[in-house]
């Protein structure tokens, strides 16, 4: 389990680290079908699982953990 850590990198973007190195990006959307609301995209690189969205943000951390530990191809 690598400890992952996050870096802003635009007002609606940040990169995902593991380990020090670059594993993904985070993204925050605004959510078209409810005004006012956003949601998150988490997405790793080379994940043939694809992109999770997240509604919470209390909960981009805990996705973007269990993400990387299952990640397919890095096991």
């Amino acid at each position: 389990m690598e400890t992952i850590t996050f870096k802003r990198v635009a007002p609606h973007e940040s990169r995902i680290y593991a380990g020090g190195e670059y594993v993904g990006n985070v993204y925050r959307r605004d959510d078209i079908l409810a005004p006012g609301h956003v949601f998150y995209v988490v997405h790793l690189d080379e994940d043939p699982r694809g992109p999770r969205r997240v509604h919470e943000r209390r909960h981009i951390r805990d996705v973007a953990q269990h993400l990387v530990d299952t990640h397919p191809l890095w096991s």
